[in-house]
């Protein structure tokens, strides 16, 4: 079980990690360096290309495009805009590094950053930014594009993953709707609780045992509070008391029909939309999403049914979540590096870039300069994210290897979930798989 995608022409991650370095260094040695955007199609000077799955999106195409046009209008500069499909652009990305033509700057999301930057196609953030934006950021928002001491990408807006409720659930189980479980054991008692009092086909929780690599982005914070911490420190630490509790966690919820089966985020978010389930882990963006789903929630009535808080309280004694979020990287190859910041910066800051693509696209903005006190940001669950969760993100455990790691981790996850096996042969099985990965 790779996990690698294919193409009839691509490489694929573990191609690129053999020959992506040599490849890209060839590139460069035979002037293809330059093809990054420094000049568009057309010949025209003083351009930059930016990759981004927005553009790729028909709902947010046109307010990307916006952004785009109102940079060009204040800067001599000309954006020549390529849209690649979420799906199809970390794919698409290491084609181009391998062949030395990276866009100039790129969106990215979870280890592309890592990928590409270990191969020497990203710029070391470092040495373009300086302090001073820096500190305005998240320190957990940095870590997600950190790799051996250099940052390879930063925040372009913040998704975290936090603790969502249905206030009304709550109290059809008998819960007390402004006292949503702050500790794992509370978790587990309100559960139980909501079990013999809730509807057939509701559910206390919301867990995805589905084979998309989002299922572990929404593990993660699971994973962190009961004390788990593997591919961290690049140590594999997959066979230890610690994940196998965490395990046992999920396989109890399923058996004892606590959480729904065979439903990904997408029939998941259905079921939370309707009153079918009264807790799940997902980002600020499900306002939206809930909303478009469940026409009943728009406006206040949203906050008066839904409300999100931090991640319960384990064995690490403290809440934590995955940094999830929208990055900005800066090809090695773009011939205009401060250029190429200066973009980058306006996507992830400017007036026109939080209005017309963030606040729509239903991301919140990276830097806490532009979030406090913002009244775009004054509703009640903008203010949790900023106030309370945000700052226990961490970064994960991203590196070249994680991509066909998380396969395994997955697979081990509906093992848990679905089948029978031990969980002492779950670990240990997918402890060597893990160990074959990493080559350790």
């Amino acid at each position: 079980m790779s996990g690698e995608i294919h193409t009839s022409r691509g490489l694929t991650r573990r191609d690129f990690l053999k020959v992506g370095g040599s490849a890209f260094a060839a590139a460069s040695l035979l002037g293809l360096a330059g093809c990054g955007g420094s000049q568009s199609q057309d010949g025209d000077q003083g351009s930059l290309e930016f990759a981004n799955w927005v553009s790729a999106e028909a709902a947010t195409r046109e307010n990307m495009n916006k952004v785009l046009k109102a940079y060009e209008n204040q800067n001599d500069t000309s954006i020549k805009n390529t849209a690649i499909p979420f799906d199809n652009m970390e794919q698409q990305l290491l084609n181009r590094a391998a062949g030395g033509n990276l866009p100039d700057v790129m969106q990215l999301s979870g280890p592309w950053s890592q990928v590409l930057g270990a191969n020497g196609a990203l710029v070391d953030l470092r040495e373009v930014v300086g302090e001073e934006f820096l500190n305005k950021n998240y320190q957990g928002g940095l870590q997600a594009g950190e790799y051996q001491d250099k940052l390879y990408a930063v925040p372009l807006s913040l998704t975290p993953h936090a603790f969502w409720y249905n206030k009304n659930l709550m109290k059809q189980a008998g819960l007390d709707p402004e006292a949503p479980p702050a500790t794992m054991d509370e978790l587990n008692q309100q559960i139980e609780q909501a079990a013999g009092k809730l509807p057939s086909g509701v559910y206390p929780i919301g867990i995805d045992t589905t084979k998309p690599s989002y299922t572990l982005v929404q593990f993660w914070p699971w994973l962190f509070a009961f004390g788990a911490r593997p591919l961290y420190n690049n140590e594999v630490n997959f066979d230890t008391p610690e994940v196998g509790n965490a395990l046992e966690w999920l396989r109890g919820l399923v058996k004892n029909g606590n959480t729904p089966t065979g439903q990904g985020i997408k029939e998941e978010r259905e079921l939370m939309a309707n009153d079918k389930i009264m807790f799940k882990l997902d980002g600020p963006y499900v306002v939206g999403i809930l909303r478009s789903l469940n026409s009943e929630l728009e406006g206040d009535a949203f906050y008066d049914k839904f409300s999100v808080t931090t991640v319960p309280v384990g064995v690490n004694e403290k809440s934590e979540t995955l940094a999830d979020i929208h990055q900005v990287g800066i090809s090695s190859q773009a011939a205009d590096r401060e250029a190429a910041w200066n973009f980058a910066k306006y996507l992830i800051s400017s007036k026109e870039s939080i209005q017309q693509y963030q606040i729509p696209y239903g991301v919140l903005p990276a830097l806490k300069p532009d979030l406090k006190g913002n009244e775009a940001f004054s509703d009640p669950v903008s203010q949790t994210y900023i106030d309370e969760i945000f700052p226990t993100m961490v970064g994960g455990p991203y590196g070249p290897n994680y991509g066909e790691a998380s396969n395994f981790i997955i697979q081990a996850m509906q093992q848990a979930a679905l089948e029978n096996a031990p969980i002492e042969q779950i670990l240990q099985q997918t402890q060597q798989s893990l160990k074959t990965v990493y080559g350790s």
